[in-house]
């Protein structure tokens, strides 16, 4: 990237191309006169598809008419149009010099980025060479308004704007992406606070229904939140006795993670307190490291037959 260039940045998102938060991601960004604005999304939410990809047929690219950016929808996952976005020939040979994934609805925090499509826009393009952002506002259906999101992108510039300025400059380390979250109340935020994953989960079970349903609004929207509603799609007739439906419910928050967790560096925690969190992440999750020591004499044992006869 030429340091007096204006960079190039593509926008992405797991929750559709219409959605609230990239439409006024993009907004922000166009309005700020420092970039030129591209943007491949899906032409539908795609919450929850983590980094699935299609790989069996073609997917046809529709121009959308977003003002001040050049835009396309794509009916594939977040990892497809990143994918697309970044290879040069979607845009006539543009490759972008940043890839921003979001704003999604919704926090992506602990165990919650491996379902994510937002953290996965954002991995898929990191993955290929290309620096990545993935952004998330924790929205709260009782409090959130379409304006946080807007603020939250606000919030985000500074970050976005000194990522292309390192960029420029070659000093950004590829060796990682950045997983970025806005606190619910965005407008007294705590500033930025450099953090690492938690193990934070919500408890999902199954319950039983009598009709196709589907969870209202975006998943990862509804993570933190206690009391989801369903909307249920009327009843499909043609179903035989045998078949069953069951949809996934949210129970109760698993807070037995968050309690082992106490370091004050934990995304989750760190969100929680108001504080715009920073986490570097990379391709894989990897292991434990106390586990080593247990699977490297689990490994020794498996080679040693006379180990094995003894069990």
């Amino acid at each position: 990237m030429d340091a007096t260039a204006i960079p190039t940045v593509l926008v992405t998102n797991d929750d559709g191309i219409d959605a609230a938060g990239l439409r006024l991601l993009v907004q922000v960004l166009v309005s700020a006169g420092r970039y030129r604005v591209i943007v491949c999304a899906p032409a539908s939410d795609q919450s929850g598809v983590g980094h699935g990809i299609t790989w069996r047929h073609a997917l046809s690219a529709t121009p959308v008419e977003i003002e001040g950016a050049t835009a396309f929808a794509v009916p594939g996952t977040p990892a497809d149009c990143a994918s697309l976005g970044i290879s040069g020939v979607l845009f006539n040979g543009i490759i972008p010099d940043l890839v921003l994934s979001g704003i999604n609805i919704g926090s992506n925090c602990g165990y919650h980025i491996v379902y994510s499509g937002t953290v996965a826009g954002a991995r898929e393009a990191f993955m290929r060479g290309v620096p990545s952002i993935a952004l998330s506002y924790g929205w709260v259906g009782s409090k959130s308004s379409t304006h946080d999101l807007k603020l939250a992108a606000e919030a985000c510039l500074p970050i976005i704007n000194s990522t292309l300025n390192e960029i420029s400059h070659k000093k950004f380390p590829l060796q990682s992406f950045l997983n970025v979250d806005v606190p619910t109340d965005v407008s007294n935020h705590k500033g930025f606070k450099l953090t690492k994953q938690g193990k934070s989960m919500i408890k999902i079970g199954w319950k039983q229904t009598s009709s196709s349903v589907s969870i209202e609004g975006d998943a990862t929207a509804n993570m933190y939140i206690s009391n989801v509603t369903d909307t249920e799609k009327k009843s499909i007739s043609s179903q035989s006795q045998e078949q069953r439906w069951f949809k996934r419910v949210v129970q109760v928050k698993d807070d037995n993670s968050e309690k082992e967790e106490e370091d004050d560096d934990i995304d989750y925690k760190a969100l929680q307190e108001g504080y715009i969190t920073v986490t570097p992440l990379g391709a894989l999750s990897c292991s434990e490291i106390d586990t080593l020591p247990y699977f490297r004499g689990w490994l020794l044992r498996i080679a040693d037959p006379s180990c094995s006869s003894s069990l």
